[in-house]
């Protein structure tokens, strides 16, 4: 496991929930300092990977080869910073929309208190996680030099995942809040399985060598007919060796 990410994510999520807790602040200001850090922090990972390939130039900064189902609808290959840069910002943007549409509606309205935005828990929410995402920025550029390809890649896949994480965190919240009249403490549960799903990512996996029998034996019988002829296990091997060499042929000097 990772250590100073897995901090940085327990800090990062910890300023909200604090803030949540103990300072009153409300599911307003608390979204949107939710789609704030998703912003700042989508921006300091296009910067890592900026930085990165002027350091360490590879083909899959500048020819860049997504994991197989990831694939652009292009034929063309585009760039990795692009490939992560647009995405995400796309999607936080839309969701940027999504929040100021209704948060407004809820404010116009007066349907709940909860819909409005305090600046001085705001400001002070963004202070704490400028801290943790500016130590963990810096601490990474220390050590920029020596990282591999792979490591900025999922650097760019955690990233995403916190978007889309967060902004479920936004969607549900609001709805469960601001239209339902749910309490706090109901809404407290959006704040925990965020958190948990943010530290999640940083947590190994554990991947067997071999798949169990029992699994095995269950896909062999409802695979697809172009997989006739091929066992489960023999299956996942390949798709190990492919995705292995996607790896290798994205690390190689430009």
């Amino acid at each position: 496991m990772r250590v100073r990410p897995f901090l940085s994510a327990l800090g990062l999520n910890a300023v909200p929930a604090a803030g949540w807790y103990f300072a009153e602040w409300s599911a307003g200001t608390t979204l949107l300092l939710y789609w704030l850090e998703t912003l700042i922090g989508t921006l300091l990972v296009a910067g890592r990977i900026f930085l990165h390939r002027r350091i360490r130039p590879s083909k899959g900064h500048w020819d860049y080869e997504a994991p197989k189902g990831h694939e652009p609808h292009s034929s063309r290959r585009s760039t990795y910073l692009s490939a992560f840069f647009v995405p995400a910002v796309v999607f936080t943007c839309a969701h940027g929309v999504f929040l100021a549409a209704l948060g407004g509606m809820m404010i116009a309205k007066n349907l709940t208190p909860e819909a409005r935005i305090d600046s001085k828990h705001l400001l002070a929410g963004l202070i704490g996680i400028a801290i943790f995402q500016g130590i963990d920025f810096v601490g990474d550029l220390i050590w920029l030099r020596a990282r591999p390809f792979r490591w900025i890649e999922r650097e760019g896949q955690h990233s995403f995942g916190r978007v889309v994480v967060i902004h479920l965190t936004i969607i549900g919240g609001m709805c469960a809040v601001m239209f339902t009249g749910a309490n706090r403490d109901f809404f407290g549960i959006f704040i925990f399985l965020k958190t948990l799903l943010n530290v999640s990512l940083f947590v190994p996996q554990y991947k067997p060598e071999t798949p169990p029998a029992w699994l095995s034996n269950l896909m062999d019988r409802i695979k697809s007919p172009e997989h006739k002829g091929t066992t489960f296990a023999q299956y996942c091997q390949k798709t190990d060796d492919q995705e292995d060499a996607r790896a290798a042929r994205n690390e190689e000097p430009l």
